[in-house]
């Protein structure tokens, strides 16, 4: 069983921490009197001053230590709820993407659709030029656009990986498949560029044609407006 300690201060002015023996019961006064001198010879521990005021200084150094663990624990704690809460408000963000993701997949499809139904009509050099060069002007707009998501994408992902840790996997996982969906977009992009380019070559089209392709630019360009006001609203830009 462990015994208390105490600081005993000889008369010399020397320090030295002390014991506190065992109390005994002794049939022998004599025998009593032994056990007690061998007690006090074992029952304390010389300590020079240096020693003690060492022993001071390290508990002082050990009471500060805890006291900055203890605060580096709450700020860790502080710091887990903020990640938790940005992990939930990014979540909301999932469905606008999804919307918007859907919108260029619509925009490409009716894009697609309209050069489709140009390989069958012709108009004039002229107008085919000026066509070509506001598709040109649209397709670069639209890699642009696509470019500024996925770097943004990259940028949530990075500040969820240094924030939240496990939790965020599954929402990293969700934004990676959308990021490929971007990706695909793109390659649908450059085939897009493709076929411009052999347009371009095309001298003749049909006044249909063109209308079609204004209806498809200006619907276009309400999506992109559409979109950049979704990326506002969640504060994406």
């Amino acid at each position: 069983m462990a015994r208390d300690y105490w600081v005993e201060t000889l008369p010399s002015g020397h320090r030295r921490f002390v014991k506190a023996p065992l109390k005994r019961s002794y049939s022998n006064p004599h025998e009593a009197s032994i056990q007690s001198s061998r007690g006090r010879r074992v029952d304390f521990l010389d300590v020079t001053r240096e020693e003690y005021n060492s022993l001071l200084a390290r508990e002082s150094a050990l009471n500060r230590e805890n006291e900055a663990l203890r605060r580096e624990n709450y700020a860790l704690k502080a710091n887990w709820r903020t990640c938790d809460e940005d992990l939930r408000r990014l979540q909301t963000h999932v469905p606008s993407l999804e919307a918007a993701v859907r919108n260029l997949e619509h925009e490409n499809h009716e894009l697609r659709r309209g050069f489709d139904h140009h390989h069958h009509h012709h108009r004039s050099s002229r107008d085919s030029e000026d066509g070509m060069r506001r598709l040109r002007h649209k397709n670069t707009k639209l890699t642009n656009e696509n470019d500024t998501l996925r770097a943004r994408i990259h940028s949530l992902e990075q500040d969820i990986r240094d924030g939240v840790g496990d939790r965020a996997r599954s929402f990293i996982e969700e934004i990676n498949t959308w990021r490929r969906r971007y990706d695909k977009l793109s390659l649908s992009v450059g085939g897009l560029q493709n076929s411009l380019d052999v347009a371009n070559d095309r001298s003749r089209r049909l006044e249909e044609a063109c209308e079609l392709r204004a209806r498809n630019e200006r619907k276009a360009m309400r999506d992109v407006d559409r979109y950049k006001a979704i990326l506002r609203q969640h504060g994406l830009r």
